[in-house]
C-alpha cells in the first residue's frame, strides 16, 4: 500500500515559506543590498519598496514621441509673490525663452537655479494659472514626502537639444 496523498502538515508549510522567505533576502540584488556589481545600493530605490510608486500603464511609441523634451537652462528664477510653493522660472531653450511657474519655492532658493540646466516640456500648451502664464514644464522626481528633484542633463548638454 503507498498512500496517493498525505495530510497537509501547516507547520512543514510555515517552514517552507520561512525557507524561502531567507533564499529571496540571501539572493544579491532582490533586497537591495548590491547593484550587481559588488557595490551598495540605497534600500529606498528597491523596486519592492513600497515608497517607489508603481509604474504607470504603458503608452504606445508615438503617444510618447509626441512629447517635445528639452534641455533648459534656467536664466532666473524669482519667487512668485502671493504664492506658497511657486517659483517663476525664465528658461532659454535655444531659440526661444519660456516662463514656467514651478511647485519648487519650498525647495530651491532662488539663487541656487540661476545657470542650472534641466529638462523642459516645451510644447505643452500655456496655462493660465492665477499668478500668471506658464509655457512648459520642467522636470522633477519626487519622493515619497512629495520632495521635487530637478532633473539635470549632462555638462555637454546644450539649450534647445531635444531629449530623446
Amino acid at each position: 500500500f503507498r498512500p496517493l496523498m498525505t495530510r497537509i502538515d501547516s507547520s512543514r508549510i510555515e517552514a517552507m515559506m520561512e525557507d524561502s522567505r531567507e533564499s529571496l533576502e540571501a539572493t544579491p540584488g532582490a533586497g537591495g543590498e548590491t547593484d550587481g556589481a559588488g557595490g551598495e545600493t540605497d534600500e529606498d530605490t528597491s523596486p519592492a519598496d513600497p515608497k517607489i510608486e508603481p509604474v504607470a500603464e504603458t503608452i504606445e511609441f508615438a503617444d510618447f514621441a509626441r512629447i517635445d523634451l528639452r534641455v533648459a537652462r534656467i536664466v532666473n528664477a524669482t519667487q512668485v509673490e502671493g504664492a506658497d510653493r511657486l517659483l517663476q522660472l525664465e528658461l532659454d531653450l535655444g531659440d526661444h525663452s519660456c516662463t514656467v511657474l514651478a511647485g519648487i519655492r519650498g525647495h530651491y532658493e532662488p539663487g541656487e537655479l540661476k545657470d542650472r540646466l534641466t529638462v523642459v516640456v516645451a510644447n505643452l500648451a500655456p496655462r493660465k494659472m492665477r499668478f500668471g502664464t506658464s509655457e512648459g514644464m520642467v522636470l522633477a522626481a519626487s519622493d515619497s514626502d512629495g520632495r521635487p528633484w530637478l532633473l539635470s542633463p549632462d555638462s555637454g548638454a546644450r539649450p534647445g537639444m531635444r531629449v530623446k
